[in-house]
């Protein structure tokens, strides 16, 4: 306890005036100093100070190498850091998602997700969840070139990773002279906030490759995995589907084409307006007929229909989610119309609006996304998706 007089003086030195009293300006503190040192006219009583003993200085006996601070007690631990200047209040995981995924990945998006208080007298929380792409050597025309990671992290220090397999398919009738330029195969992907918190987000990767003797077929895949409140990531949905591409078929009759050297060909010029002469009257009649299909189908109307082979199962599927919320089983409501997304690659605007609409019934809150989720339009049927815009490639005019 020799130390006890540093603590005393310091309080001391800290009280000398009245707390009410205010602080003495510059030129009083200069008066105050020099009477300081001035010898006093009257007693300290008369003046109205009340004496302190002056303490007695007594070396401290600290052991060789040490020094005050290390006989002092510990300062307290400091309060685990549980919100910044944009989420007061709130606990938030201990190491933000974007900074989980792996070294040589670019994070592609990320999402907030506000989670209620689990119990009383708890904080409310806040999920991220990051979507990493991860560049990948594309040594045949097989492969997309890219995998996809998706990381959600919980508040404290809970996280959950799950890694999409590469995306690749092999040609089956694509010549070799189209695989290298101009018909490569890509990959990209999303994540969508579903609205309910049991079922926060929808992870989506989406891959393209070209087929064909031509390069007209377009073949899509679509790989979605939901995450649950437990934290754990699971399949959802997975869909392949194919477009015939009359645009570039339209492209070769004409000589327009530039995509791929194998488009010069005059055996191509001549084979892509007999194909584009035969596809295109059957193809614009069921575009029609899918299209009434469709209007039937969004009027809650239509023949019942197999969204497995379905060429529109989109509408189906929207339908199908009406009529079971009439009936009252909104979680399945909500499941059915989650699958637009997963097929469309985007968060479609009648889904949620849907999906919205079962919350509701379910009386659930609708959990709102950081930063605002963009809405699409609901995508066409599948065997109309537009086609990708082909990349000119080098051509040799020798």
């Amino acid at each position: 306890m020799r130390h006890g007089w540093l603590v005393v003086t310091v309080l001391v030195a800290a009280c000398g005036k009245p707390a009410g009293e205010p602080a003495p300006s510059p030129r009083e503190r200069s008066a105050e100093d020099g009477d300081r040192h001035a010898p006093s006219a009257a007693p300290a009583a008369a003046r109205g100070a009340v004496p302190v003993p002056a303490p007695t200085e007594q070396p401290i006996d600290l052991p060789s190498g040490t020094t005050i601070g290390d006989v002092l007690p510990p300062l307290p631990q400091p309060v685990a850091r549980l919100a910044d200047g944009t989420h007061s209040g709130v606990a938030l995981p201990k190491v933000g998602c974007s900074d989980l995924g792996p070294e040589d990945a670019a994070l592609v998006r990320r999402v907030e997700l506000p989670l209620a208080a689990k119990a009383a007298g708890e904080l409310p929380g806040v999920l991220e969840v990051c979507l990493f792409s991860k560049v990948l050597e594309r040594a045949t025309p097989a492969s997309a070139g890219k995998q996809f990671i998706a990381v959600a992290a919980w508040p404290g220090d809970a996280v959950q990773q799950t890694t999409f397999e590469p995306q690749q398919r092999t040609p089956e009738s694509l010549p070799p002279e189209r695989q290298k330029a101009g018909h490569d195969a890509v990959t990209w992907g999303t994540l969508i906030a579903t609205g309910q918190a049991q079922m926060p987000v929808l992870a989506v990767v989406s891959a393209r490759y070209l087929d064909g003797e031509l390069g007209e077929q377009v073949l899509y895949r679509r790989d979605a995995r939901l995450l649950g409140s437990d934290g754990r990531w699971q399949p959802f949905a997975h869909r392949d589907f194919a477009t015939l591409d009359l645009a570039h078929l339209d492209s070769l009759c004409a000589g327009k084409a530039e995509a791929s050297p194998a488009d010069h060909s005059a055996g191509a010029l001549q084979a892509a307006c007999d194909r584009l002469e035969q596809a295109a009257p059957s193809a614009a009649k069921a575009l029609a007929d899918r299209l009434a299909v469709r209007s039937r189908r969004l009027k809650g109307s239509g023949d019942a229909g197999d969204a497995a082979r379905d060429p529109d199962p989109q509408s189906l599927w929207l339908r199908d989610a009406k009529k079971l919320l009439q009936k009252g089983q909104w979680q399945e409501a909500f499941r059915t119309a989650l699958q637009v997304d997963a097929v469309c690659g985007e968060a479609a605007a009648p889904a949620h609006t849907l999906m919205a609409e079962a919350l509701a019934a379910g009386q659930v809150a609708v959990q709102k996304s950081k930063p605002v989720q963009p809405l699409v339009d609901l995508c066409e049927p599948l065997p109309d998706k537009p086609a990708p815009r082909r990349v000119a490639a080098p051509v040799s005019r020798r």
